[in-house]
């Protein structure tokens, strides 16, 4: 068959197909949600933002009046909820009918579909979000991880104080090294092996950042194109699939085969890889099949971890930067706790509102998935009078949740931790916690209990060591960092340049001597 023979059939499947879901679609008397008109056949192809979609499906969603935005891509429906209200009526109330998650072509072209997140609902996913969650809930964390966290901020310090330019790197060895380390044993002591993992997680990330908003690939909207070979004129993204799945394979495996080395020569540290592997050979149990499970259920933690985590302490650093006043507020406040004399450690943690308001107000602001994970309808649904097709995407639109100055205040655009609190600086349970950061129903992020714990301690620690501000160009004058984020399926901010001094003797004290103490 030629190459020009071979377009005219899938040209011609795609038009049958769209006949048909078109004709189906019209069997029910019930409307379809509000959106954009769209063409024969492309449908909404051409209405799908290039940038910013969060800001855009919002601007669109008040366009049309209502909380529901449908759009036709091709013959695939694709529903955004513009309302938090909207979001719990369906993704919580209803979820038996949207926990599932849509076919992600490109991502598993690229070899993501390892990743639970991105499995559909059903046997596997839940076998492997119990496993997560295993070493992952709240009593592991106070059991093995908190004490891990505890050593790691030690060295993200000592880190920070000693090469402070190089801060995001650090944020970034102090969210995925601590993973690394949990769950593969491997110290960020002098071990090259560590960074070298957490660099290998960080380039698989980027790609799926990208990959992950439908859309972005052609082959998302016509999925028969998957079948085409490399060499097909136009097949580039098919290439690029390739080399990145050889990336993401290596990003799951390696670690548990130098697990595995290790335990073969005797010089394995604990950690869950090694307890899972030798709990399977103690008790006949082990197989290729399990190995691989396993692999594959706990490098999802890795390759969320490295990116999530850090890109919120990552604003959080940046909002201490540009704002001076909340910086001051901030240390006040952890001064006022943990005294002049030690560092915070998590039996300080709730007793400082203002941290907590500090990551609350990071999470509202710039949430890190701003679209978050899109769902999946299993069947038909009808709601408030409009009709949800079957196999419809949904996304919950967590920008214009938390952005909604109902909710959070005429100011929503500006970064303002108070917004959290009473007057006398106590919590305000009043305003509600911004939970859509972490997804909704079924499918909420199970590593939520770890990321907020990872943020505490972090924080209140920054607070006490540090001091924050703008970096100076060459003439003197004060550099404003952008707040103009990096689009994807998760939204990081771009690189900026700060300026980040200990506060005092004290606190460059403290760092070097519990520095010291952890490696001797």
């Amino acid at each position: 068959m030629s190459s020009w023979q071979l377009i005219n059939l899938i040209a011609l499947a795609l038009l049958m197909l769209f006949a048909c879901r078109v004709w189906f679609r019209s069997q029910h008397p019930f409307p379809l949600p509000p959106g954009p008109k769209g063409w024969p056949i492309i449908g909404n192809i051409f209405d799908v933002p290039k940038e910013k979609f969060h800001v855009a499906y919002m601007e669109m969603s008040r366009k049309y009046g209502s909380d529901l935005l449908y759009l036709n891509m091709a013959g695939t429906s694709l529903l955004i909820l513009n309302s938090e209200e909207a979001a719990n009526d369906l993704l919580v109330e209803r979820s038996t009918l949207y926990s599932n998650r849509p076919d992600f072509p490109m991502l598993s072209l690229m070899g993501w579909d390892f990743n639970f997140a991105f499995l559909p609902y059903g046997n596997r996913w839940r076998k492997s979000r119990a496993l997560f969650m295993q070493q992952f809930s709240a009593s592991s964390l106070e059991t093995w991880q908190k004490p891990i966290l505890q050593e790691s901020i030690y060295l993200f310090l000592k880190k920070l104080l000693d090469t402070p330019k190089e801060f995001e790197d650090h944020i970034r060895f102090l969210s995925g090294g601590t993973i690394i380390s949990s769950l593969y044993g491997i110290s960020p002591l002098n071990n090259p092996r560590h960074g070298y993992f957490l660099e290998l997680a960080k380039k698989a990330n980027l790609s799926a950042s990208e990959a992950g908003i439908p859309g972005t690939y052609l082959v998302d909207n016509i999925p028969l194109l998957k079948h085409i070979p490399e060499w097909f004129p136009g097949a580039t993204f098919k290439r690029k699939a390739a080399y990145e799945r050889g990336l993401v394979q290596r990003m799951y495996s390696e670690p548990v085969d130098f697990v595995k080395r290790n335990m073969a020569s005797g010089t394995a540290k604990s950690c869950a890889i090694s307890r899972a592997l030798q709990e399977m050979q103690d008790d006949g149990g082990w197989s290729e099949e399990k190995e691989n499970f396993l692999k594959m259920a706990l490098g999802a933690a890795y390759s969320a971890g490295s990116d999530t985590i850090s890109v919120t302490l990552t604003v959080i650093v940046l909002a201490l930067v540009r704002n001076y006043e909340i910086l001051q507020k901030g240390k006040t406040a952890v001064d006022a706790v943990v005294g002049p004399d030690r560092l915070p450690n998590f039996g300080d943690e709730g007793k400082i509102p203002y941290v907590d308001a500090l990551i609350m107000e990071a999470l509202r602001w710039r949430p890190v998935a701003p679209l978050a994970m899109p769902h999946h309808t299993v069947s038909a649904d009808i709601y408030k009078g409009y009709y949800i097709p079957s196999h419809t995407i949904v996304f919950a639109n967590c920008w214009a949740f938390l952005q909604n100055p109902i909710t959070y205040g005429e100011d929503v655009t500006q970064f303002r931790p108070e917004r959290f609190l009473n007057p006398d600086g106590t919590l305000n349970s009043k305003v509600p916690y911004p939970d859509a950061a972490f997804g909704f129903g079924r499918r909420v992020c199970p590593g939520k209990a770890f990321a907020q714990c990872s943020l505490w301690l972090a924080v209140a620690s920054l607070l006490v060591c540090f001091d924050f501000s703008r970096a100076l160009d060459k003439d003197g004058v004060e550099i404003d960092p952008s707040t103009d984020f990096m689009d994807g399926i998760l939204s990081f901010p771009p690189p900026f340049e700060c300026s980040i001094t200990p506060r005092s003797k004290t606190a460059e004290g403290l760092i070097r001597e519990n520095y010291e103490r952890q490696i001797s």
